[in-house]
Order: C-alpha cells, then sequence, then structure tokens
C-alpha cells in the first residue's frame, strides 16, 4: 500500500509545520472509496487523491454501525489511526519526536517542505488486527523497516 508522507510549513514567523501520512486514493478498492471521504494531499505533494488512515483500517462492520456504536468504535479507531500515522512520520522525518502527532509542530530550525512516497502492508481494515497490539505497535507491524528510513530533506 503507498502512504504519502508530508512536511509543509504553515506560514508565521517560526518554523511551524504540519506532518501527514496520507493513503493514495489508488491504493483502495473503489467499494470503500465511495464510502468515505476523499482529501487532496497538501500542495507539496501534488494535491492528489488520498484518504486519512482512520476510514482505511476501519474494519468493513463499521459502515454498518448504528450512529451510537460507530462513535463508540470511532474514538478507538481514531487513536489507532493516530498511532499509525505518527509511527509513518517518525520514521520518515526523524525530527518530528512527538508521541502523538499534533496539528502543528515546532521546530527550533527550518527544514522546509518536503514529500516522499513509502510502501507499507495492506492497512485496509487493518483495526481487528492491529488494536490489540495499540500499546506495543511499532513501524515493523506496519511493514516498515528501520532499513526503510529516507530521512526526507
Amino acid at each position: 500500500m503507498e502512504i504519502i508522507v508530508t512536511r509543509s510549513r504553515i506560514a508565521g514567523t517560526l518554523p511551524h509545520y504540519e506532518y501527514r501520512a496520507l493513503v493514495s486514493a489508488d491504493a483502495i478498492d473503489e467499494v470503500r472509496r465511495k464510502r468515505v471521504c476523499v482529501i487532496k494531499a497538501p500542495a507539496v505533494a501534488g494535491r492528489v487523491p488520498c484518504l486519512r488512515i482512520a476510514p482505511v483500517i476501519a474494519p468493513d462492520r463499521y459502515f454498518e454501525l448504528n450512529s451510537a456504536a460507530r462513535d463508540a468504535l470511532g474514538l478507538r479507531l481514531g487513536a489507532l489511526a493516530r498511532r499509525i500515522e505518527t509511527l509513518i512520520v517518525r520514521i520518515i522525518f526523524p525530527e518530528m519526536t512527538a508521541d502523538f502527532l499534533r496539528p502543528v509542530f515546532t521546530l527550533d530550525h527550518d527544514p522546509g517542505d518536503a514529500c516522499t512516497m513509502t510502501d507499507i502492508d495492506d492497512l485496509t481494515g487493518a483495526y481487528d488486527r492491529l488494536g490489540p497490539i495499540f500499546d506495543i505497535l511499532t513501524a515493523f507491524d506496519l511493514g516498515l523497516r528501520q532499513d526503510c528510513e529516507r530521512r526526507a530533506a
């Protein structure tokens, strides 16, 4: 599965950045794409169609649940998606040291915008497989190995 990993500078006086890991829409089957919101990647990635990680890892039953059950599962699903996104971003951009991605990350230097693509294991419907190991989840569990570090510039 192809993942687009970006670092985008947010306008301002300090070097504020947004880090993202998004799934290429082409990597997802058409049935799932019709059930979720397709977004555009940041400009540094060329505004290609993408999906956030949460709807990709959602189990098929998630889309059939009633509102209350969907909300309850959605909280756990969102937390796992943030954990996965953080693991991916941290291996590609080692300066991102937060335990969880924040909307804005302040750096003490200005590395500039960057984008890279990497392949990982298929995350489609992976919530049931990865949820139980949330606390010990590593980049290796996602199919990223230490030798895949790109240290994007």
